[in-house]
């Protein structure tokens, strides 16, 4: 069998598979060069040597396909753990993901120059039609399948809409019945070709016949495409697949030029900015933090700066990744993640020229931040006074004005009192009583009762003030002095809030977005 017309095949079926190769081994091992294709059902074409190693190779392949996701994978062949061998395989698990689906309801001529331009830009294209002669190979010569029947119903019947597939509606009189035959369906993207008298005749029609709302539904796209002065069926074509390819990728749409007057640059990362940075993240801003080089946040698990140390963490359905230069930054960037980079001074800012910058290292006063760094700047909490240092500061004293944006004076003293949580206030926040090298002995999320060592400093015991669940701690093997701020105690006792961002966090987090907003519409 010759593994690559077998893959070919495959390619060409618009099968996602997976090719595994041996790419290196040592010792003794049933095969040093082999190859093997697997697909997602477990079935496989080839083999690289068989037994246990073959066999959790084709498990961890089946777990990457769905993924579309390849690595390289390992497995020691060592005697006595279920081997006779004793030798070692290294595989690289290619994964061949399918191309997108689209389907065009529709044969005309915006629908064939559509169909031309997808299939360039690889997805797997299909034609519904009742029309035989605007169905057919020599109109569509690049269609994957053609789908034709006496009505629209008939011929979408025939289709199978899964969640991989997207949508183009544009008939020469049926669009409302095809949009009513797929309105349910798991596609991701439905969008229909069409004037907005139209679509408001249509959605009018539906919420009659059957009590829709089109515009709570979030797949479809009505009218299609990007706003780029379409008129032709060729720059129609162009605008479709914009729009396509801009969900599909969930990406901004916005010009590359201008990427960079999206950036945010956030000054700290601990868990109240980390909720910033998700809030600015999911309204559509880019984001790069600055962190120190030992970030000496305590709520580590809901902190970002916790990939200074990790290289990664996810939070709030949100990846964060260490960068150690702006190039990578920039990259990370791309690829819609959050970046992060040590970098206390804020030399950074000079060369990214963000649109804004948030201080939210709550330091309670100004490490340098000033009106110069961007068109931009935002502080949190005191120690900043709006049109001075900033142009505005966003309020974390909590009570009645947490999360306001103060666009003249300061915010709040510092009045050095911890906030009351579950009845308590400065007695659930643990300070150092010695100096020294700390040494976590709980970890965040255990419950704890008063007494209970949950640290030490240089062997002195470390004890929680009260009963409660541990919100937060510092880091093992930072040198902390006297008074430091290591933990907190919340008596709630639930362990969930351990691991999701604050109701002041988020209030804060509003504030700062109704703050960019604000400045982005000339409201501010």
């Amino acid at each position: 069998m010759n593994i690559f017309a077998q893959a070919a095949e495959l390619e060409e079926a618009n099968v996602p598979f997976a090719l595994v190769t041996i790419t290196n081994s040592s010792g003794s091992t049933p095969r040093s060069q082999a190859r093997m294709i697997v697909l997602a059902d477990g079935r496989t074409y080839g083999t690289v040597g068989g037994g246990v190693s073959e066999y959790e190779a084709v498990q961890r392949a089946q777990e990457l396909i769905p993924l579309k996701k390849s690595e390289t994978f390992s497995k020691s062949l060592a005697v006595g753990d279920g081997h006779n061998c004793g030798g070692a395989l290294e595989m690289f698990i290619e994964v061949i993901g399918s191309r997108p689906r689209l389907i065009l309801v529709g044969g005309g001529h915006v629908n064939l120059e559509i169909a031309n331009l997808a299939f360039r830009c690889s997805f797997q294209v299909e034609v519904v039609e009742t029309r035989a002669e605007y169905a057919s190979l020599e109109r569509f010569p690049n269609a994957g399948r053609l789908y034709t029947a006496d009505t629209i119903e008939e011929a979408l019947a025939q289709v199978t809409i899964d969640s991989d597939t997207a949508l183009i509606i544009a008939t020469h009189s049926l669009d409302q019945q095809a949009l009513e035959q797929v309105l349910y369906s798991q596609a991701w993207y439905i969008g229909m070709l069409g004037s907005r008298n139209k679509i408001f005749t249509f959605r009018k029609r539906l919420k009659e016949k059957l009590g829709v709302d089109i515009s709570s539904l979030t797949q479809l796209y009505a009218p299609l495409g990007l706003d780029i002065g379409a008129q032709s069926p060729e720059e129609i074509a162009v605008s479709a697949l914009s729009e396509l390819m801009k969900v599909h990728s969930r990406k901004s749409g916005m010009s590359l030029r201008d990427r960079s007057d999206n950036l945010v640059i956030v000054r700290g990362a601990g868990d109240l900015a980390s909720a910033v940075i998700s809030r600015l993240f999911k309204a559509g801003y880019r984001v790069l933090a600055l962190e120190v080089g030992k970030p000496t946040a305590i709520r580590r698990t809901v902190s970002y700066s916790t990939a200074v140390h990790t290289g990664s963490i996810a939070l709030d359905g949100l990846e964060c990744v260490f960068a150690p230069d702006t190039r990578v930054a920039k990259s990370i960037m791309d690829e819609h993640k959050i970046a992060i980079m040590i970098d206390p001074e804020g030399a950074t800012i000079q060369e990214m020229h963000p649109m804004c910058v948030v201080d939210a290292i709550i330091a309670k006063k100004n490490l340098g931040t000033h009106m110069g760094m961007a068109p931009f700047v935002i502080a949190l909490g005191p120690g900043f006074s709006a049109g001075k240092d900033c142009h505005v500061v966003v309020e974390t004293n909590r009570g009645h004005y947490l999360g306001s944006v103060i666009t003249h004076g300061e915010a709040a003293p510092n009045t050095g009192v911890p906030g009351v949580i579950g009845g308590q206030s400065a007695k659930r926040v643990i300070h150092s009583k010695v100096a020294g090298v700390f040494t976590g002995v709980r970890s965040i999320g255990d419950i704890v009762k008063e007494g209970d060592v949950v640290a030490r400093i240089d062997g002195v015991d470390v004890l929680s003030p009260l009963d409660g669940v541990l919100r937060g701690i510092l880091d093992d093997g930072l040198t902390v002095p006297v008074g430091f701020k290591i933990g907190d105690v919340d008596p709630r006792g639930n362990v969930e809030h351990c691991f999701t961002i604050s109701d002041k966090g988020r209030a804060i987090a509003g504030g700062v977005l109704e703050a960019l907003d604000g400045f982005r519409f000339g409201l501010l």
